[in-house]
């Protein structure tokens, strides 16, 4: 006869097996442009008012960086669209193009800023205005090819691909110019006062080797 206890013998509780966690969505698409408080989209497009006045007479001839679907967009922002599928990093820009290029923001944007600043025929980024960033010091402040930078003053109002606007984006915007057509055109949409802001014209200066031959201290 087995003596009576009060213990209580404990039960060894079955853990429920782990499940993997998700894969982090990608928040950024080759068309975002800003995000709104509801977060609702990711896709956002640049009003067509601010690409009208920085085209000129000319217009722009390649957007690298529009949606899969180029008809969701308010307008046509260039004559030649290249859309996410068709990669616009990996595609071949003509070297004549005059771009406006407004890129995916995050992760990869020096990228799509170092092929614009490079590119021989010129353009026009939209950027957040991050001073902080290697590329922003790289392919903008310090870069040989950029002619021009406006300060947007306020937060740009984004268009939704179904063509209402959007609320003030998170963060303030910078416009760079790349090359003389688009350092004109950038001042001028300033001037027409669609684009608010302060615009400076960068002027680099050649150093000139043996610059200090000749000086008034070698007299």
């Amino acid at each position: 006869m087995q003596p009576k206890t009060n213990v209580v013998p404990l039960k060894t509780a079955t853990r429920p097996k782990r499940l993997p966690a998700p894969e982090a969505a990608r928040l950024t698409t080759a068309c975002y442009k800003a995000c709104d408080k509801d977060h609702s989209t990711v896709d956002w497009y640049t009003p067509p008012v601010i690409v009208e006045a920085l085209d000129g007479k000319e217009g722009f001839d390649l957007d690298p960086c529009t949606p899969e679907d180029p008809s969701r967009l308010p307008a046509p922002t260039a004559r030649r669209m290249i859309t996410p599928r068709q990669d616009g990093l990996a595609t071949a820009w003509w070297s004549r193009d005059f771009v406006w290029l407004n890129p995916p923001y995050g992760k990869g944007m020096d990228k799509w800023m170092a092929k614009l600043a490079n590119h021989p025929g010129g353009g026009v980024a939209l950027v957040p205005g991050h001073m902080d960033p290697a590329w922003m010091h790289e392919f903008v402040l310090n870069h040989p090819n950029t002619t021009a930078i406006l300060f947007a003053r306020g937060r740009l109002k984004f268009v939704r691909p179904d063509g209402s606007t959007g609320t003030a984006a998170p963060t303030g915007s910078v416009f760079v110019a790349y090359g003389q057509r688009a350092a004109r055109n950038l001042q001028r949409a300033q001037a027409s006062g669609v684009l608010r802001g302060k615009f400076f014209a960068i002027q680099r200066v050649t150093r000139v080797a043996n610059a200090n031959q000749g000086s008034a201290n070698d007299e």
